[in-house]
This record gives structure tokens, sequence and C-alpha cells, in this order.
């Protein structure tokens, strides 16, 4: 081990600066040899301490936290080094991981529960079916010779399935104007053109095919796979297909309205005209009374000419309509035109804002429809990856047009209109895009918390490692979360951890700060951070330090990892990625920040001498070795080094560099001298000295160079000052108002009990994802709330499936559901005659009760395959039961019955295997997000009422003793169920989970029952406060809120341990209550203040997200980490004064 020279001034309390030689060991003849070396003042003859002994001090009972500190201090750069090199290499080896953001409400479902576990049953089986069931294309045909040619292969013709959507909503600028002008109508009709434009257009629309063509073999759904692709395309006249706008069926409306003119002009009068009119009104959907009003408006009008209808603008003939009249399809375009417009102007009930304007409308929509497959893919599944990949790169070109401030956008600024837009896959990039643009706030965090950083430590080294380290904790973290889960998809909620956790890491940071600052002003009276401690008393600063950010980092961790227990994916995955970076943040505290502030002290230079020394010595072979020095040779440059102080006696900062030279003795007698000697200038500088030489022969002295440098010296001495009065005022008040301060904590807490026993509530709909004023978010308010829209959430009747299996599949992706348990009972369908009625029995019985199922009205047929294929054999008594009913049921499948084609589960090819299950589509009038929990609840008890009336009726028709296949129902819609039943349970886990973990952490860490349940008690008082106050803000209790409870517990405490270490250590002993809270409040206040502010500055950086989630979980942080600060500087405190050990 190599010597540390230290030198001091008499009667200053200042250590002064180290002079590091290196690996240099003293001469033989030096009196350093007794390790000590004199120094003499040229104004006292006083000797004061010198060169530290060489034989450290070994504690009794070592640490893992001293065997880490005594390697970092004997070698911080190969620490520092490893604790670089090793988080950069992981970081890298992240790169080679897909990694797919995720944020889709699918995600969100409560796998556990029974509603997802039913979804996941019937998707896997959907999904199953699609990647065995080999189809026959085409009609059935008559058998063929058996040395005729193999069938010619066909593929889906192309984009002939719709597969995508853009809907635009047009409202006015501000919102609540009339979208019915002449120039804002014009504007809509030249974003249509403009989207149209685009080029590329042509090769993802919706190709239809004109009606003349449609038995034409190359228009067909499946077309000869050598022809399809063909230039020109072999079925002539194909196009895509328009809009589904107003715009696009001008022409259909003009030509209707001269369709009814006409027939009104060519009747006897005007009063038979009036009824030829009418009828024709009513034959389309119209009611008496409102085909009577539009009649009697066409009379009025004399009957125009067809020209003038031709010619007459738009919103004239739009106000001929009755209110109330637009909401039928009596264009049939799938559509009742009344879709375009706001549901006031197509019901004709009042919105509540003032008209006067004559015909008004709010608010306009439009939609496009993409189609696959592409060319060069057989069918619409046909590497759909690849397939979607290409149309989301080629929707970039119009939705730059659309994105705000893009073309689109200032054109219809200028109009007083405001273009919103989404659609399949669109959608879903603009929000990841959103999710991503947010995290560039995380840039803002880091430069708030290492501004707060750089205050408090005010060294620039210091911050810089301070940060590295917080930085690199998160890609490390992250690798070992992408490795272990084997998922690429990632939630966007795992974009709160740098937020959360960069506060977090800072807090770790000023710790280690106070600690290597407490080890320099334990060795050497001054604490100002330019100075090297000895090993021994940096080890006994830096266990409590390790200590105490354990037991912080294990409590914050167990809060963010109590979410294991949520059955909600993106809620679990965020806590154990946000607990293991809360892990390693700890590790690199522990060693690359120490090892940097040691090298700080030592001087980078000789701490890479010492590193060379040693890693030559490993090579060799021949070990670590102190360079000797040859007492009488000249000192070599590599026996230079630096040093660095801040001497507050000096005008203007200084500094210096130690620089060993050989010069003559400054002596009368060169024989008088013959060892080195320092002395100190009036200046508080180093200059050489003369000394009595110990044998004969020239004098080698240290001649110290004075150099400037900056010094805060007086700034730090003034803080320090005050710092220091403030803690004590806050002591003595702590004390002085105990009782007053706990009986406000207890009023408190009986208080914001109330308050949350009376107001709160569980969230009735999911929390809205991002800003009302953001397009996605407003186009859905406008879609749910403006429009007369219907939803059409699919309800799955499944027979044949018992339950799905899901150990192979990823939790976090949303496409794989696992794989499917069959139903062993429904493999009697493909021959049982009893069977196959038993299931059409089942069907009928969800027919009869369509009343209660709130089905979508324009939703269509409600059969089941089985009674659209009796239907269409003629009855039950056609139908040729038993062993030829599958074979049956194919070939009906491939003609009259190829809507309910995909219904059907083959496990091989259709018609001459096994059919394994039969699902029916239904679709309820529910949306997953806008519908209330109420609404869904109902509804889904009706179809488990159906359900079992099915099984009821399903066992009817079987014979005594015969199993009864299962029938089992799902929705999407149902999962939101699931979701809030989660987090009722999440909520009343989770907490307790958390703070009984804490409690033990705490109760560990301090050893004592009293401090615990003090620590407890605040932390009780905090999150019952935090709770109230969100609840009088009108917050409804929901994931977001489920989560936010989790995180309340386990950065409450961090506070109160820190409190509670420094009460057991920091006084003297012996010391009493009051003495022990003013010692924790002097020495923890301060960085309790620092961590405070840190981690509400980075928290703050959530407000400022687009994303409303990660906004309300930013308000939290923030008001908790004020309210759990204040608690534990007074509460917590207050307790100790009065219950303490």
């Amino acid at each position: 081990m190599h010597r540390v020279p230290r030198v001091t001034y008499p009667g200053r309390a200042a250590c002064r600066p180290w002079l590091w030689f290196g690996s240099l060991q003293l001469p033989e003849s030096w009196p350093g040899k007794s390790h000590f070396l004199a120094v003499e003042s040229p104004k006292s003859p006083v000797f004061t301490r010198g060169l530290l002994s060489a034989g450290r001090r070994r504690f009794q009972d070592m640490s893992p936290f001293d065997t880490i500190a005594k390697a970092v201090y004997r070698r911080p750069l190969t620490v520092y080094l490893l604790s670089i090199l090793v988080p950069v290499a992981l970081t890298l080896a992240l790169l080679n991981f897909r990694i797919e953001l995720d944020t889709g409400i699918l995600s969100f479902r409560a796998r556990d529960e029974p509603y997802a576990i039913n979804y996941d049953a019937v998707l896997s089986a959907v999904q199953w079916g699609k990647g065995h069931t080999q189809y026959l294309h085409g009609p059935p045909s008559p058998p063929s010779p058996a040395n005729a040619s193999p069938p010619t292969p066909l593929s889906e013709r192309l984009q002939s399935h719709a597969s995508y959507w853009l809907t635009m909503v047009y409202e006015t600028r501000p919102p609540g104007g009339n979208v019915l002008t002449e120039e804002r109508l014009a504007y809509i009709a030249e974003v249509e053109r403009k989207v149209r434009a685009v080029s590329g257009f042509e090769d993802f629309c919706h190709l239809g095919v004109p009606l003349a063509s449609l038995n034409d073999t190359s228009c067909r759904r499946w077309v000869p796979s050598s022809t399809r692709d063909q230039h020109p395309p072999a079925c002539p006249g194909m196009q895509c297909v328009p809009a589904m706008s107003l715009m696009s069926f001008e022409g259909m409306i003009r030509r209707w309205f001269i369709e009814l003119v006409e027939a009104g002009s060519g009747a006897a009068n005007s009063t038979a005209g009036a009824e030829a009119v009418e009828r024709r009104l009513e034959a389309v959907g119209f009611d008496p009374a409102q085909a009577s009003a539009m009649a009697e408006a066409l009379a009025a009008s004399g009957w125009d000419t067809a020209e003038a209808y031709a010619e007459m603008p738009l919103t004239e003939l739009l106000a001929l309509v009755p209110s109330g009249a637009l909401t039928r399809d009596f264009f049939h375009i799938g559509h009742e035109p009344g879709w375009f417009f706001d549901k006031w102007y197509a019901t004709g009930e009042s919105d509540g804002s003032s008209s006067g304007e004559g015909v008004r409308a709010v608010a306009l929509r439009s939609g496009f429809e993409f189609a696959l497959p592409l060319a060069g893919y057989a069918t619409n599944h046909d590497r759909q990856w690849e397939q979607d990949r290409k149309y989301r790169k080629w929707a970039e070109e119009f939705t730059r047009m659309l994105a705000d401030g893009g073309e689109i956008d200032r054109g219809a600024e200028k109009v007083g209109l405001r273009v919103l837009h989404a659609g399949g896959g669109i959608s879903e990039d603009e929000a990841a895009a959103l999710v991503l643009g947010d995290l560039l706030w995380c840039t803002a965090a880091f430069a708030l918390v290492t501004a707060c950083l750089f205050a408090y430590s005010r060294k620039l080294w210091w911050t810089v490692n301070a940060i590295v380290g917080i930085s690199l904790s998160f890609p490390v973290a992250f690798f070992f979360f992408r490795a272990a889960s084997a998922s690429p998809y990632v939630s966007f909620l795992n974009m709160l951890v740098p937020f959360v956790l960069i506060g977090i890491g800072c807090d770790d940071a000023m710790l280690m700060f106070d600690a290597f600052r407490a080890a320099i002003r334990d060795d050497c009276g001054d604490d100002d951070g330019i100075l090297l401690p000895s090993e021994d008393v940096f080890a006994a600063r830096y266990a409590p330090a390790a200590r105490a950010m354990l037991a912080t980092s294990l409590t914050t961790a167990v809060a963010f990892g109590s979410n294991f227990f949520s059955f909600i994916p993106p809620v679990r995955a965020l806590g154990m990625f946000a607990a293991l970076t809360v892990c390693v943040n700890y590790l690199l505290v522990l060693t690359l920040l120490p090892a940097a502030l040691v090298i700080g002290a030592k001087g980078f230079k000789n701490s890479f001498m010492d590193a060379m020394d040693e890693c030559l010595g490993l090579f060799t072979r021949r070990g670590y070795t102190p360079r000797q020095v040859n007492e009488s040779a000249p000192p070599t440059p590599a026996q230079k080094a630096t040093y660095s102080q801040l001497d507050t006696r000096d005008t203007e900062p200084s500094g210096g560099e130690v620089e060993l030279q050989t010069v003559r003795g400054k002596t009368d007698d060169d024989d008088e001298a013959d060892w080195t000697e320092v002395g100190v200038h009036d200046d508080g500088f180093f200059a050489p000295s003369t000394a009595e030489a110990k044998d004969g022969g020239d004098a080698s002295i240290v001649r110290v160079k004075k150099e400037m440098t900056c010094s805060c010296a007086d700034l730090n001495a003034s803080i320090r000052a005050n710092t220091a009065a403030a803690t004590t005022w806050l002591g003595d008040f702590v004390i002085r108002r105990k009782w007053a301060i706990i009986a406000a904590g207890v009023l408190c807490a009986v208080v914001s009990s109330a308050v949350i026993a009376d107001s709160l509530v569980v969230a009735r709909t999911p929390p809205p994802l991002l800003r009302e004023d953001q397009n996605l978010q407003r186009i859905q308010h406008l879609l749910f709330d403006v429009f007369y829209t219907e939803n059409w959430s699919n309800v799955r009747v499944a027979f044949g499936v018992a339950g799905v299996d899901r150990s192979g599949a990823d939790p976090n992706d949303p496409t794989q559901f696992g794989d499917p348990v069959w139903d062993g009972s429904f493999a009697r369908f493909n021959d049982d005659e009893y069977t196959q009625l038993a299931v059409l029995a089942a069907c009928d019985a969800v027919t009869a009760a369509n009343e209660t199922l709130q089905l979508t009205p324009s939703s269509g047929s409600t059969e089941c395959a089985l009674q659209a294929f009796v239907r269409d054999s003629g009855g039950v008594d056609s139908v040729d039961w038993g062993p030829g009913l599958p074979s049956a049921l194919a070939r009906w499948s491939r003609d009259m019955g190829r809507n309910w084609r995909e219904n059907l589960g083959w496990a091989g090819e259709e018609g001459s295997s096994e059919l394994k299950f039969i699902t029916a589509d239904y679709f309820v009038d529910l949306h997953p997000v806008s519908s209330t929990t109420e609404e869904i609840r109902r509804v889904h008890d009706a179809w488990e009422a159906v359900v079992a009336a099915a099984r009821t009726a399903m066992a009817s028709r079987l014979p005594p003793g015969s199993p009864v296949p299962l029938v089992i129902q799902a929705c999407d819609v149902w999962n939101r169920m699931g979701v809030e039943e989660s987090i009722g349970y999440t909520a009343r886990i989770s907490p307790a989970v958390s703070a009984a973990a804490c409690s033990l952490i705490m109760l560990v860490a301090t050893r004592s029952w009293r401090v615990t349940v003090a620590a407890v008690g605040t932390i009780a008082i905090a999150v019952l406060g935090m709770l109230a106050a969100l609840v009088s803000l009108g917050w409804e209790f929901g994931v977001v809120e489920e989560l936010c409870v989790t995180l309340l517990v386990g950065s409450s405490i961090d506070y109160c341990i820190h409190l509670a270490m420094a009460y057991a250590e920091e006084a003297p002993s012996g010391a009493g209550r009051d003495e022990r809270v003013k010692a924790a409040l002097a020495h923890m206040a301060p960085t309790l203040t620092g961590a405070a502010m840190s981690t509400a500055a980075s928290s703050a950086m959530l407000l400022a997200c687009v994303v409303e989630v990660l906004v309300k979980i930013g308000a939290t942080i923030v008001a908790n980490t004020a309210v759990g600060f204040a608690l534990s500087l007074f509460l917590f405190s207050a307790l100790m004064a009065a219950f303490g050990d």
C-alpha cells in the first residue's frame, strides 16, 4: 500500500491538501520511516502530524460494505472503469433485442379473470382455425376424373378485403360553429381530393368491381393466381371505392331529389304529387309525419325542374330534409345519411346551443377504406405483418398532411375548420409517437436534476458522475427486464420509470456526497470535498450510507414490486421494471460514484499510475508492490503529482501543483541536510524550507508551484452557516411544538378517512389516454359523444372450446392468446345427430333472447352458421343429420354460406377433416372505452343468462346421461369488468404488502420498534391525506390511482428511514431524545431537502406530457413528495422526540 503524506498548518482547523507521490515509498533515511514527516512552520517551532500510519487499522467486524469501500478506495480507477464499461456493454447488447411499444387497450385486460380467460380461449381457437383450416377455393364442383389435372391455384382478388380505414372529422374552430357553409364544404371536398391524390393511393385503396363484371371469373372473390396481378388487371373496370362522405354521395343525393321531384311533378295535380312523393319516402323508411312534411315542402316549392335541384347548393337541399329523417340507410350505402352529421343534426334533437343560422351542423365526418391483399400476396393473411408494414409506411404520406401544423391543417385554419383523423394502424403509430415524444421531457428532468445536484455538491465532477450513474441504470435494468421476459412488447406505462427514478437516484447520490464530505470532516476537520480521507475513515462513513441506501432502495423496490399482484400485465411489468431499475441504480451508487469521488480527490493521473502499476504486476506475475525510490537520485517525472486546495485566507481563489524537484540546499552548509522538508508560507501555501540534515550531502527539497483556480470557500461557509441555523431552528421548533404537531397529524388522519369513506368511488370508465385537445382524444370524443354512432362490439359464442393453455403465450403481446383446449364432448358433433340438434337448439335459444342482449340495430342477421344452413336447406327436416352433416356444411360454406365460413374451425381440409369448433358472431351496442361499467355489467349478465338457457336447451335435446357440449361467450368489452375487479384486489393487497415489507425493512435497519411504529404512522397519515386530496379533486379510483397508492407507501418512508438512522447514529452516546432529534435534523434535513427538490423537479416534468396517465401520476408524485417531506421533518421528528428510544 502506498504512503499518503498529509500536511497541516498549526492552529488551523482545515486539513491541508494531500501531497500524492503516486506509488513512491519514502527512503529508509527519511524520518517518515517512523510513519510521520515533521513539518515546521517558519513562524512556529511546533511540529504537527504529517504522514498517516502506513499500517492501516482494520475493522474488527468487516462487513460487505467495508470490503466494497476498501476495494473502491484502493482501486478507484478499476472500479470506475468497470462500473462504466459493463453497463455500456449491456446497453449495446440491448440493441440486439426487438422492442415494440404497446399503446393498445387490449393488453390491459386482467388475464386471470374469467372474462379474459374466456376471451383468450375463443380468440385462440379462432387463431388456431386460421392456421389449420385448409379452404377449398370456390363453389363445390362435380367430381373430376382420376386423371384430371390438379385444380388451378386461386388467390384472393387484389385489394378486395377491407382491412384498414381512415376516418376524418371536420369541426369548426373554435368548436360549436356551423360546418355547413359553402366555403367549408368546398374545403372538405378539397381535403378528400388531396388524400386521393397521394402517390400510391391506388395500390392500397379498396378496389370495387362494377355490377356488370361480377360474374366474370377474373372478378370473383377468388381468382386464378396466374392472372390476378396482370397489368392491366384481368378484371375490367376495377376502381377505388369512393370515400364514405357527404361530398362523395352528393351526386346520389341530387339524383334522389330529382327522382322525387319528377314523381311529384308528373302527377295530375299538386295534391297527387305530394301523395306520390310521400309514398316513396315511406318506402325508404321515413315515418308518415316526416314523409308528409318533406312532400309538402317540395310541393310548396312549385315542383321546380330537375335542373334546379342539380344546381341547388347542397346546404339548401339538406334544408328540405325534416329533422330526424337521416337515421335510415335509404341509399343502401351501409350507413344512414345521418352518419355524416353530428347526432343533433341527424336526429333533430337540440344540442343546447343557440340556433338561428338555418341549416346547421357542428361536425361532419368521412371515411376511406384500404384493403388487402396487396400485389404479390395471395390472401389478406399472407405475410400479414409485411403487408401491414407496407401500408403503414405509405400511410405516413397522408398523415403528415393531416398532422397539426401540416398542409391540410394550415389550410383548414384559414376557413375556420379543424381536421381530425384516426385509422387502423395510423392511430397506433400516432399514439406511440406521442408517448416517445413525452419521453423527451425526460431530458428536461435530467437537466433539472443536474442543476439540483450541482447546487447541492458545487462540484462538476461529482455531478457529472452522479448523472452518468443514474442514466446507465435504465438501459441496464431494461436489458435484464427484456432478456428475462423474452417479449418484444413494452407498455407505454414503462415510460414513467425514468421520470420517477431520476429523482430517487439523485437522493442516493446526495447521500453519498454527504458521506464523503463527512469522512473528510472526520479526518481533516474540513469538508471542502477536495481532500482525500484515510481509508478507514472513508470505509467508516461509506458503510452506514450504504446501509441507509439499501433500506430506502428496498422500500422503493418493494413498493413498485408489489404491483406483481396485479392481474393487469402492463401494471405488473411496470412494477418489475421499476424495481429492477432501483436495484441497478443502488449498485452503481455503491461503486461508480464513490470511485469517482476518490479519483477526484486523488487525481486521475495518480489513480491511473496506481492502476498501471497493479496491471503491470499482474501481467508480470510479480504482484503489486509500490515502486522504490533511490534516496540519493533525483525524482523522476513520474513522481510528480497534483493537489488542489481551497483556502479562505486568500483574497482570490487558489490552488496548486506539487512538483518534486531536486535543488541545491539553501543552507550555508550543504552537509547539514539530506532529507526533504515542507514548510508553509504566511499566505497559507507550501513553500520550501530548510532543516537540519541527518547525514551529509546535498539537500533535496520540495518546491510548490502555485496556480490559480476557482474557489467557492466563502460561499460554502455562508451556506453551511445558514443551513446550520435553519436546522437548529427546525429542531427547536419540533421539540417545542411536538404535541401540537402530533395532534395535527391525528386530526389530519381522521378528516382524511372521513373524506375517503364519503367520496371515494370506483371509476366508471377508463381514464383518457391523452389530453383532451390532442387529435386522437378529440376525435374519440366527437365520434362517441357528438355523432350518431353505433358500436359493433363482437360477442362470440363458441361451441367446442373448453379453455386456453397460456403456458406458451407472451403475456405482454396483445396478439397472443395461447393454445385452445378442446371440449371432448363436442367431438360427437361430427357424427352424432343428437349433438348436432343440441347445438341448433342452443343457437335458437340465443335468437329467442335477442331483445335482452342490446344488439346493434343495424348489425343484420343474428343467426349462427348452423341456423343459416338449416334455413338455406329448407328446414330441419330437409337436412341430412348425422355423419354426412360436416361435409354438407363445408359445401354450403363455400357457396351460399360464405359469410359463415370462418365460423367453422376444421382440423385440416374443410369438409373432410374433423370440425373442432363452431363460433357465432353477435354485435352489441357497447364500446370498450365510452360505455359505463353499469351498462357493461347489465349486458354481460344478460348474455350469461342466455348461455345458461342455451346449455339447458342442449341438455333437453340429448339422450339422458349424454355429456352436454360446452358453450361459452366472450367479448372484449367484458374485460373492463375484469380490470376493475383486479383494481379492487390490487388496491387491497399491494399497499398492505408494501407497508408490511417497508415496516420490516425499517425494523431491521433501525432495530427499534418505536422508530418503526412512528414511521408507519407517518406513512399512513401521508397516504390518507393524499387519497383525500385526490378524492376532493374529483378523481375516481381506477388503474392510475391504484398504481399511485402503491407508490405513495414506498416513496413516503424513505425520508423516515434516513432520519431514523441519523437519530440512532449521529448523536453522542447517552444523548436524550431531544438531542438525538436535533442531531438527526442537523445531519439529514439538508440532504432530505435536496432529495425532495430533485424528486419533485424530475416528476414535475410529467405534468408537461400529453399522455394523461403520466400527467396524473406526475401530479400525484409531486404532491406526495411535498407531503411526505413535510410530515417526515415535522411529524416523524415530533413522534421521535415524544416516544423515541
